[in-house]
């Protein structure tokens, strides 16, 4: 069976599970991971949770450990363009037809609806990583951290990031509580990102682990390192992941070295692309710290600067927009095309007062108006889901105007 026949036949099996599904609770992951002989213990796993940043973080671990000669198996989310790049190995996406056949396996395994989507991918992921005998794992914790299916490994580290605001629905109204739910991934190693002194405090106050917290050294180091990602958010990254490599090799002897992260890139996080005369900046940005953390970076581009930008309804778009738009010239809304969940961009700019704004169709669409444009940069941001439309369109073309 070819790649395009195997994708096809797994995006049908993905397809009848419910891709916005939350339960909470571990039962039903447990159980299944129980009857499949438990593969999440089969390598060594590493957890990164928090709000911001966590992707980024399991790139620089990953190539890290790729350096030190280990095989590595890396799981992600969201994916921007295709979903096998939630999957990795030695940060090649994993094959569709590999994926099919455990996905297969998987399926006549359980019961029609005994996991949500995202369960089945993490369940999924153990599986693969299992059979392909990675010597670690590293896990990003989609949502939250006491009820995600990422949980239910033991990690030699589990890295939480910076905790803002988000999914309040799920996870609590105010940073104490939406800690206290992120930090139940810590078993006995922690590695806490820089975050205010209440999230800090809380991680302290209700947890036995070891703990080692991210401080104005290792952010000064991080500066000095000449990584190929750039942006405030990624140097924070940086630091964390710094720390991180630390602990390990003291506490494992891990021959895991700084230098590995100068190449390390993640997709979407400030990520700059020149095309032609025209420079696009992605940021997946969907919350207040981020935004705030993307306006800081945009400081060293002094030229006006258009926005394209698209949310989800559920997201706090309303705040982030005030943080983004004195920082703009222009404003191009448009919806997600792959989202159910999007915005309408009519809402938004009954919001937006005092800028020149337009609607486009689409994210193609609004791309293509930027370049008749009189502005040479345009930050596309609000939303992941965005990012992977831009990502998919022509913007990596050499030759536009």
């Amino acid at each position: 069976m070819n790649e395009i026949e195997a994708y096809r036949q797994f995006s049908k099996i993905l397809n009848k599970l419910q891709p916005y599904s939350i339960e909470l609770g571990l039962d039903r992951v447990k159980a299944v991971l129980k009857n499949l002989g438990n593969p999440q213990n089969n390598f060594q796993s590493i957890v990164v949770g928090g709000t911001n940043g966590k992707g980024s973080v399991c790139q620089f671990l990953t190539d890290a450990f790729i350096d030190a000669g280990l095989n590595v198996g890396t799981y992600t989310s969201p994916h921007l363009i295709q979903i096998n790049e939630r999957f990795k190995m030695n940060n090649k996406p994993i094959s569709y037809s590999l994926l099919l056949e455990y996905a297969n396996y998987l399926k006549s395994k359980i019961d029609r609806a005994q996991l949500t989507y995202f369960e089945f991918l993490t369940v999924l992921a153990f599986l693969v990583f299992s059979r392909l005998g990675v010597d670690i794992a590293i896990l990003e914790v989609g949502m939250g951290g006491e009820f995600d299916a990422v949980n239910t490994t033991n990690p030699i580290l589990s890295i939480l990031t910076h905790i803002s605001l988000d999914h309040k629905e799920y996870l609590g109204n105010t940073h104490k509580e939406i800690t206290k739910t992120k930090m139940k991934i810590i078993r006995a190693l922690g590695v806490i990102g820089k975050n205010s002194k209440i999230v800090t405090n809380t991680i302290k106050t209700n947890t036995k682990a070891r703990l080692f917290f991210v401080d104005d050294n290792y952010l000064k180091k991080a500066k000095e390192i000449n990584a190929k990602m750039q942006g405030l958010a990624l140097k924070e990254n940086l630091a964390t992941a710094m720390l991180a490599i630390d602990v390990l090799n003291n506490e494992y002897g891990f021959n895991l070295d700084y230098d590995s992260f100068k190449k390390s890139f993640w997709q979407g996080r400030f990520e700059v692309i020149h095309s032609g005369k025209k420079i696009f900046i992605l940021d997946g940005a969907h919350n207040i710290n981020a935004a705030l953390k993307l306006v800081s970076s945009l400081k060293n581009y002094r030229e006006e600067k258009l926005l394209i930008f698209s949310a989800l309804k559920h997201k706090d778009w309303k705040n982030v927009l005030k943080i983004l738009i004195p920082h703009f010239n222009k404003i191009i809304l448009t919806s997600l095309s792959q989202h159910k969940l999007s915005e309408n961009p009519i809402n938004i700019k009954t919001y937006i007062k005092n800028k020149k704004v337009s609607i486009a169709n689409n994210t193609n669409e609004a791309i293509e108006r930027f370049l008749k444009e009189k502005e040479n940069i345009a930050v596309i941001t609000g939303s992941l889901y965005l990012i992977g439309e831009a990502k998919a369109s022509p913007i990596n073309i050499d030759f536009l105007p």
